[in-house]
């Protein structure tokens, strides 16, 4: 609890501290450096990028139903990056993170969400879908059962400098209780970066990864559908932070 008013407290300090473009130097970055050591650089910063997608994924562990709808904003703060990623350390960022735009609305029958999420800025972009399902649904009289989800999501990411694609899988539970709704969730992001128009050189090198990623948070519902939340994260290793609103129908 102490992490997640943590999280509530210092995400507006980490968002204000955060480069309006973390990325600016990539290219600058990596104009000196031979094959060898420009993929050993791009596998870490490809992780701490697939991170900080990825803890926009979820808030509840409780699907839509038919015929419900909702949109919302989304963002995602990672308070440094990872030891490995030189990229942007070398670059002197500090905090950085990634919002999103995101809505979804429930599919007849099946019992599923069809989701998704937009951002650009800076030159960069990322456009992603994704799919919730139900696993376990809680009831009027079965309020104390937890709300579990399974999703998947798709995101397409491009820059000036690299571009790729982030897919993650993801378990989410949570309680369905007046005002105050915890939840927890777990995922594994598996990020692909592409170098382009660096040098002839460089340009074609990619790094995959693949690593996990927890979260635990709490979702307010202050008035009749409408909802913020917050929530702390581990993004590969990492202190995340997350923070979102939006309206649900």
């Amino acid at each position: 609890m102490k992490k997640l008013m943590l999280s509530l407290c210092l995400l507006p300090l980490l968002a204000a501290g955060a480069k309006a473009d973390p990325f600016e130097d990539f290219k600058a970055d990596l104009l000196a450096k031979s094959l060898t050591e420009a993929e050993a650089l791009l596998k870490p910063f490809a992780m701490d990028l697939g991170g900080v997608i990825g803890g926009n994924d979820f808030n509840s562990g409780r699907s839509l139903g038919f015929p419900g709808f909702e949109a919302g904003l989304a963002f995602t703060v990672q308070a440094k990056p990872s030891v490995e990623n030189r990229l942007l350390r070398d670059a002197g960022v500090n905090a950085f993170g990634v919002p999103v735009l995101h809505a979804g609305a429930a599919l007849p029958l099946i019992g599923a969400d069809v989701m998704a999420r937009a951002t650009g800025y800076s030159g960069f972009t990322i456009m992603g879908a994704g799919l919730r399902k139900s696993v376990l649904k809680s009831g009027t009289v079965t309020k104390f059962i937890p709300d579990v989800s399974v999703s998947a999501w798709y995101d397409i990411v491009t820059y000036d400098y690299f571009k790729g694609s982030h897919l993650s899988f993801d378990a989410t539970a949570s309680f369905d209780i007046p005002v105050i709704k915890p939840y927890v969730g777990v995922g594994i992001d598996r990020t692909t970066l592409e170098i382009k128009n660096v040098n002839a050189a460089l340009n074609g090198v990619d790094a995959t990864i693949s690593k996990p990623r927890y979260t635990v948070g709490v979702r307010l519902s202050p008035l009749p559908l409408l909802y913020i939340y917050g929530a702390y994260n581990i993004l590969h290793g990492q202190a995340g932070y997350s923070v979102g609103a939006g309206a649900k129908f």
